[in-house]
């Protein structure tokens, strides 16, 4: 049975993306990883291939609205790494009514279908909390959620858990934390922000910080792997180490544990 974790804020530019690249690319050295790009945009995509693709995320989709038995075939980027690529169509798909009114149970079969192939599942989601999302979340066992210090607010944090908490599922999800990206160590501002994101919200607040860098996006630009340049940078090593605590604090802290956590602190503040 496979760990199957969504990379998700609904604030763009905190690096869901390159988040989920890295650990892909980190995990598949020693585990199968697929990865599921359900971002209109397909950004991941297109940092993992630059063929076009026939089967897409939109393709299986709409075969499972229709019933029927798609061939779900993930694009190989290595032995250890397969991709379901994004496609542009999946924002059209948000207005099916069909698809609004069953889009988890779609998701659950396509997940039924593959999660035993596969260590990790990692879905880079779109930042919009639509339908998409919400049936994604749904049928998954974790979310990890990327964060950076000029955007970080702690209500903002605390809305997006009782969006999270709106979605029915079987089980709590469990939550792997906070984590801050583009961070820049010698700016004050960068660490203030940290160290009071820290004292509101304790150990939601993953160790690892992943320093801001060009090699994300020269990576991306070239279809590689942060780790396959022969001068590897300091984010490279910034991600290794938080692919490592993020496995560390699988099935650890479920939803309904933390939003308990917050309220007991609110609580203590009056």
């Amino acid at each position: 049975m496979s760990n199957t974790i969504a990379v998700y804020n609904f604030k763009g530019g905190v690096g869901k993306t390159s988040t989920t690249l890295s650990l892909a690319h980190s995990w598949s050295r020693s585990f199968k990883v697929l990865v599921i790009d359900c971002d209109p945009q397909s950004n991941l995509t297109m940092a993992l291939t630059n063929e076009s693709q026939s089967t897409t995320l939109f393709s299986i989709t709409k075969k499972l609205l229709h019933n029927e038995q798609p061939q779900i075939s993930p694009v190989e980027i290595h032995p250890y790494l397969h991709l379901i690529p994004g496609d542009y169509r999946m924002a059209e798909i948000e207005a099916n009514t069909q698809f609004i009114s069953f889009g988890h149970i779609i998701f659950y079969k396509l997940l039924s279908m593959i999660k035993h192939k596969y260590d990790f599942i990692l879905l880079d989601c779109p930042t919009h909390f639509g339908v998409t999302v919400k049936s994604f979340i749904a049928n998954i066992n974790s979310i990890l959620i990327p964060a950076t210090p000029g955007s970080f607010s702690v209500a903002g944090f605390k809305k997006l858990l009782s969006y999270l908490s709106s979605i029915e599922k079987e089980k709590p999800l469990n939550v792997l934390g906070i984590f801050f990206n583009q961070y820049r160590k010698n700016t004050l501002f960068h660490q203030k922000i940290v160290r009071e994101a820290e004292q509101e919200l304790g150990n939601l607040i993953l160790d690892q910080r992943i320093r801001e860098s060009i090699r994300v996006s020269e990576a991306n630009e070239q279809h590689e792997s942060l780790y396959s340049f022969t001068d590897q940078s300091v984010v490279a090593e910034d991600f290794l180490k938080l692919s490592e605590e993020v496995i560390a604090r699988m099935n650890q802290l479920d939803l309904v544990e933390v939003l308990s956590q917050i309220d007991n602190q609110e609580v203590k503040a009056k």
